[in-house]
């Protein structure tokens, strides 16, 4: 005897159908399931707790190492640790070498340790991933670049591979390199150093570039030397400049003539005043000169070429009080104040004098008044 799958009657063990459902002996899946024990279900809840346990555990702390190596790493470049910035991220992008943030830190940290492979391979491989990242880092590239050659001062060592490297990066980068080249004229100035800036203009001349000393380095430096009113130091450089570079001279020519413009309009404006004040008949009763203590109102309204007032000073008393029997019209030009050494300024304490009929000048040097140099 057997039992029937469908309804667990006992019939007879040869029969093809039961004689109770009619159904089929054979359809031993019509037979109701095993109930499971409870035990084992109760094993298979445990173990789905310990992995799905295990797996949160092991995401968060990924997640968490991730995120220590990018925001230290961005906190030391702030404080300018860029070693320690980069001891963090080697091994970090090791394990995501394409994580975008990483990439950006990588570069900016390897480019101001002059790790120059790592920084065009980080640049390179942010470019792939994130484009708007890969143009911001890029800029901080132009930048450090044009500070690495300024704080190498009056030294061309490592100039010449530093520029080979940006133009193996492409434009714009060698412009970045070339334009801290004013801190290097800075430099060698500061220290009398005349050999140096040659040396700068060999390695440029091999790449077709020595006109950029011109450019870069010496039209900035020497107009900083005239807003600074450092008039010996803007003339040397000048004339520097053109002796080291000839092709430049028009470039040097034009931030001079700038200055000269203003010698030029200061020196106007007083011989308009001295003209106007000597021809001026009540300055002039009868034979005799009698000019104001005080300076005129035609004086105290008038500006110099450098957008100063002109100072006016009385020359010997007449016998009547208040009465001077002529005059000095000065400009102290750019620096304000009366120069030691005029000659070398462009305002030179210009003066027109007028004193008992007669004029006269106190001029510039001519290289402050002609054009060229």
């Amino acid at each position: 005897m057997s039992s029937c799958p469908r309804c667990f009657s006992l019939i007879d063990g040869g029969a093809a159908y039961c004689a109770v459902c009619g159904r089929p002996r054979v359809v031993e899946s019509l037979r109701v399931p095993k109930e499971q024990p409870d035990w084992q279900r109760k094993v298979l809840q445990v173990l789905l707790m310990v992995l799905s346990l295990w797996l949160v555990v092991t995401v968060t702390v990924a997640f968490l190492r991730e995120a220590k190596a990018v925001r230290v790493s961005r906190k030391l470049l702030a404080e300018n640790r860029a070693q320690e910035a980069w001891s963090l991220l080697d091994p970090f992008l090791k394990d995501h070498p394409r994580h975008r943030q990483g990439l950006l830190l990588c570069g900016q940290a390897t480019i101001r340790l002059s790790l120059r492979a790592e920084a065009k391979q980080c640049l390179a491989t942010l470019g792939e991933e994130s484009p708007e990242l890969a143009k911001q880092l890029g800029e901080d590239y132009r930048q450090v670049l044009t500070a690495q050659v300024r704080a190498q001062g009056c030294s061309v060592t490592n100039f010449e591979s530093l520029l080979g490297w940006a133009e193996e990066l492409g434009d714009p980068y060698p412009a970045s390199v070339t334009a801290g080249l004013d801190g290097v004229v800075d430099a060698c100035r500061t220290a009398r150093n005349e050999y140096e800036p040659w040396r700068f203009v060999s390695v440029l001349g091999k790449k077709g570039k020595a006109v950029e000393m011109v450019n870069k380095g010496y039209v900035p430096a020497i107009g900083r030397a005239l807003t600074q009113a450092r008039y010996g130091d803007a003339k040397v450089l000048a004339q520097q400049a053109v002796r080291l570079v000839p092709d430049g001279a028009s470039a040097v020519a034009a931030v001079l003539n700038a200055e000269r413009g203003k010698v030029t309009a200061t020196v106007g404006t007083l011989r308009q005043l001295c003209t106007s004040l000597a021809s001026d008949a009540r300055y002039h009763p009868g034979s005799s000169w009698c000019f104001p203590a005080a300076a005129p109102p035609a004086v105290q309204a008038a500006k110099d070429g450098w957008g100063r007032g002109a100072l006016y000073s009385p020359l010997n008393p007449a016998g009547t009080p208040g009465c001077y029997q002529g005059f000095d019209v000065i400009s102290y030009g750019g620096d304000g104040q009366p120069t030691a050494n005029d000659r070398q300024s462009p305002a030179a304490d210009i003066t027109c004098r007028f004193i008992a009929g007669a004029e006269s000048w106190k001029l510039p040097g001519e290289y402050w008044q002609e054009r060229g140099d």
